[in-house]
């Protein structure tokens, strides 16, 4: 078994000698160079040291901490794949599109007034993961040919969201969790005072926890979005419903996410508390078609998972964080008369609900611009 340890140690020692490398000998972009790629290599040096370590101590000659020796392999293979897939890839795929999106990212976190560096922004994911951010890695990674388009880019502000959730340690919904926690325990002794735990008490505990594990950032990432960008993020998160799975599915949920036709309710709330009172009345007339005949899928105990008045509390705390925080809103960006990020995709919106026949040159043309802005040469979309 020992030998059979120490291969697997070999093996990452040679891996991770065979990355770093290859990291050494490439050609690195100004956006990442003094940044992202001297810390990459310092976390790849640390795990590298502490499996050289492991062969110089002579700790895997030692049968008895075989255990110890193979937990240890896992931890460290596990973070090895981690800044491989976060960080390498990231670094080895840094091309045109990441030099665009490097630059509409800053220049989003200069229009909201976000005080940090802007994360690296990467072509990795695929269709079927979509849009996702690891703030620990200091990453967004959306899909290939994300470039050419408008009407998805909304969602990179709810990445955005999990940094500054991760940058602002929670805080935009602090008083929120406690709400939460006490409303959940209060239904929990309701329904046991009732009778009817048998029915409800699971469910109910089950919800308390995932509000307090995923589905409150979830929510603030959701109000990040809208909150940064309008009716825009309303109308990218219902084209991501209709493409997805339709009217079906939207009281589903999962360890990760609330339900959809919860997370469309707290972005609507947000519409009107920003102000947006003929946006929010447009989008919310088209959810309400899109909500046609969904009664039927609705769960018996689903109104026990997302009362109105909870989600009325998030949007509430979110607003008045962030106005604190002086984070400009999309309001306050158009008021200014700024052609910000937000303005162009709330435009590319407007045009492709109402001018769809020229919608691809208006597309083109608007991504040509942002190029133009940036010193980069333009593509034909």
């Amino acid at each position: 078994m020992n030998n059979f340890i120490k291969a697997l140690y070999a093996d990452l020692l040679h891996r991770i000698d065979v990355v770093v490398a290859d990291i050494n000998g490439m050609t690195h972009h100004p956006d990442i160079k003094d940044r992202f790629i001297g810390d990459t290599l310092s976390q790849f040096a640390m795990i590298r040291f502490e499996l050289q370590e492991a062969f110089d101590t002579g700790v895997l000659e030692a049968g008895l901490l075989a255990g110890n020796n193979l937990y240890r392999f896992n931890r460290v293979h596990r973070t090895f794949k981690a800044i491989h897939s976060y960080r390498y890839l990231a670094i080895k795929n840094y091309r045109d599109p990441e030099i665009f999106f490097y630059r509409v990212i800053s220049q989003i976190y200069a229009e909201h007034r976000i005080s940090a560096l802007p994360p690296i922004v990467s072509t990795i994911s695929n269709h079927d993961s979509y849009y996702w951010a690891v703030p620990y890695f200091e990453i967004i990674a959306l899909p290939s040919g994300e470039e050419h388009s408008l009407l998805n880019l909304p969602d990179i502000y709810h990445e955005i969201g999990h940094l500054l959730h991760s940058m602002f340690g929670g805080r935009s919904c602090e008083v929120s969790t406690k709400v939460i926690d006490r409303h959940f325990a209060l239904e929990i002794v309701r329904v046991t005072d009732e009778g009817t735990a048998a029915h409800f008490k699971e469910t109910l505990e089950e919800a308390k926890y995932l509000w307090q594990d995923s589905w409150l950032e979830e929510f603030t990432c959701d109000l990040v979005g809208t909150y940064m960008t309008g009716a825009a993020y309303a109308w990218t998160n219902l084209k991501l419903l209709s493409t997805g799975h339709g009217s079906t599915k939207i009281f589903e949920y999962s360890e990760s996410h609330p339900a959809d036709e919860a997370r469309m309710r707290i972005i609507i709330m947000m519409l009107e508390k920003l102000g947006l009172t003929e946006d929010k009345q447009r989008v919310e007339t088209a959810w309400k078609v899109f909500l046609k005949d969904t009664e039927l899928f609705k769960p018996s105990d689903y109104a026990l998972l997302y009362p109105q008045k909870l989600l009325q509390h998030i949007v509430d705390e979110f607003f008045a964080f962030y106005q604190n925080a002086d984070l400009a809103s999309h309001p306050e960006l158009v008021k200014a008369g700024d052609v910000s990020i937000s303005v162009v995709l709330n435009d590319a919106w407007v045009t492709a609900q109402h001018d769809p026949t020229k919608y691809y040159a208006y597309e083109t043309e608007a991504l040509n611009k942002l190029r133009t802005t940036f010193g980069l040469p333009k593509i034909n979309c």
